[in-house]
């Protein structure tokens, strides 16, 4: 699969992070780990198939291919406590993507709108790593998109690594964190669930019951996802 501008755009503007990020896996030689990752990453990537016109998120399978490679390249290999500190520490040095995320409203009727037409689109996706959701309101304050297909658990899980797959589940809650909604979830593919109910609350109408559901949410997730502190 060919990474496209987007992508190499991405790790132009992320690969620093991604390097700076390393000895957070307990490794006695970052910089022989990144080169390593960089040559399974390439591998891995070349042997995608290409994405179809109705497939999406092609940059979040860009990531779980990222994460594989670290994870196949580490020595010995971290446990899903450091993978997932790790994966958010390469956000929290995105001072762009950060500055982005408190911008973010998830909940504006015209991005309610954008992924009500990307969760369509999605229905007919071929590519064997990829994701279909639609898209619920309760109004015009939360909508819930219904994942039935997670490309990252399923292309973990074709690398015998979907034990790994919730360390990259648990940045939804950071991005909620960061942004103007609270986010909800109370099951996930990754953990054995039959869909991932991604809920979005206003940060301006969140109940207080809600705001504590968020946090239970996240805490409950890190636990059935296999981590101690998270």
């Amino acid at each position: 699969m060919k990474e496209g501008i987007t992508i190499k755009a991405m790790w132009l503007l992320m690969g620093g992070a991604v390097k700076a990020a390393l000895p957070i896996l307990n490794v006695s030689n970052p910089k022989a780990l990144w080169q390593e990752a960089k040559k399974i990453y390439k591998r891995e990537m070349a042997k995608l198939p290409e994405y179809g016109p109705h497939d999406i998120l092609k940059i979040n399978l860009a990531h779980a291919v990222m994460l594989s490679a670290v994870y196949e390249a580490s020595n010995p290999k971290p446990d899903i406590d450091e993978l997932t500190a790790f994966y958010r520490e390469v956000f929290l040095r995105q001072g762009l993507i950060l500055a982005a995320l408190k911008r973010l409203d998830m909940l504006k009727p015209s991005e309610v709108k954008r992924q009500k037409a990307i969760g369509e689109k999605s229905q007919k996706a071929t590519h064997p790593f990829t994701w279909q959701f639609t898209v619920q309101v309760e109004d015009e304050n939360r909508y819930t998109a219904v994942f039935t297909r997670c490309g990252i658990y399923d292309y973990l899980k074709s690398r015998g690594m979907a034990h790994i797959a919730p360390a990259m589940c648990a940045i939804d809650y950071l991005f909620g964190e960061c942004s103007k909604h609270w986010f909800l979830r109370e099951s996930t593919i990754a953990t054995g669930g039959k869909i991932c109910d991604c809920r979005y609350v206003s940060k301006r109408a969140a109940t207080a019951e809600e705001v504590r559901r968020s946090k239970e949410n996240k805490k409950a997730e890190a636990i059935h996802g296999g981590r101690k502190k998270w």
